[in-house]
């Protein structure tokens, strides 16, 4: 299927409650960088809050790839910075700093497999049992990002070890693939959540990560910034989850 098709069917999908989806148990969010969760599931994560369901974010890597030639916010600096990003945008969520987990891979060099990769499929695990998490969301696997491809390879060896636990996928590069590029999907199934309530909040949390959103880091021309056209499919008034 090409993507221009299945991000179409996406966009379609029937719209279901945060309750119908995860009912009243803790849940879990895999980003694979510190901002992907608030893109992703910003939403879903504050009408959660909002009725005192907890809800637990893992960032699997450091972010430090986004500047990499930057004087200013050399690696040390920068992964500090991000970090304060995620947890300013965490609690605009609802969430604190005990809500917020990090594996501090290294930005674009996340494993697939290897006893690293184990070992973080064993801390999630614990995570997970420990939380009373029913269900853990993560990137979509078609998502065109090297680190994206290990969360959502992540995310299914913790499912293989927690099978009471249902397993979403969110899509956030996968809106900027080539739409004629194919895929290995007989098509899209899931959910779109209405977040019309809590898109202006949303967006706040987004806006916290300055370093992604602004031009803060000034020193590095090639580094990493959001554009309006690579923002807009996350400022939306629903947010999408698929089973595939």
């Amino acid at each position: 299927m090409k993507i221009l098709q299945f991000m179409k069917e996406t966009s379609q999908l029937p719209v279901a409650t945060r309750s119908e989806i995860v009912g009243d148990a803790p849940f879990v969010v895999l980003s694979p960088h510190p901002d992907d969760e608030t893109l992703g599931l910003g939403g879903l994560i504050r009408q959660a809050r909002d009725v005192g369901q907890r809800v637990i974010i893992v960032v699997l890597t450091d972010g430090a790839g986004s500047h990499t030639k930057s004087k200013t916010y050399p690696t040390p600096r920068l992964i500090a910075l991000r970090k304060q990003e995620v947890l300013e945008a965490a609690r605009i969520l609802g969430l604190n700093a005990a809500d917020l987990h990090h594996f501090d891979q290294p930005d674009a060099k996340a494993p697939l497999s290897g006893p690293v990769f184990e070992r973080a499929v064993g801390d999630l695990s614990a995570i997970v049992r420990e939380s009373g998490a029913r269900n853990l969301f993560v990137t979509w696997r078609h998502d065109p990002h090297c680190d994206h491809a290990a969360a959502a390879a992540l995310g299914r060896a913790t499912i293989a070890l927690c099978p009471h636990v249902r397993l979403w996928e969110y899509p956030v590069w996968g809106w900027h693939l080539d739409p004629e590029m194919e895929i290995s999907t007989k098509g899209a199934s899931g959910y779109r959540i209405d977040i019309t309530s809590e898109k202006e909040t949303k967006a706040q949390a987004i806006a916290a990560h300055r370093s992604q959103m602004t031009d803060l880091i000034a020193d590095d021309p090639g580094g990493f910034r959001f554009t309006s056209r690579t923002l807009a499919p996350f400022l939306g008034n629903y947010e999408y989850i698929c089973t595939d």
